[in-house]
């Protein structure tokens, strides 16, 4: 499928001959190389710029998650926040930072 669709493909053995040239045009070019093993996809070749865009959009994905699911959480709740004060004086037996001080919990 990925050749129908003309993504650069190699087999490991095209790869290990060609390795320098394929670096260069993923450079170049900004396009992955696929490698495959007997015809089955295995690795992905990427310049380190579009890497580092793919990890950069992912972090902000995942933050946006987090932030959305932290507002349904709290759309969704009592409709008012609890000091943390009072968390930890309900049920002091359960919690496990109630040994640290202010200055070790929050640095």
């Amino acid at each position: 499928m990925l050749k129908i669709l003309d993504i650069k493909t190699k087999s490991i053995t095209e790869a290990k001959k060609e390795f320098s040239k394929i670096i260069k045009d993923t450079h170049e070019t900004g396009e992955p190389t696929f490698i495959f093993n007997h015809n089955k996809p295995e690795a992905v070749i990427l310049s380190n710029e579009v890497y580092e865009k793919l990890v950069k959009e992912y972090n902000e994905l995942e933050n946006k998650l987090f932030y959305s699911q932290l507002n349904e959480r709290v759309a969704a709740g009592p409709g008012k926040l609890i000091p943390a004060k009072d968390v930890i004086e309900s049920n002091p037996e359960h919690n496990p930072f109630t040994a640290f001080s202010d200055e070790d919990l929050f640095d």
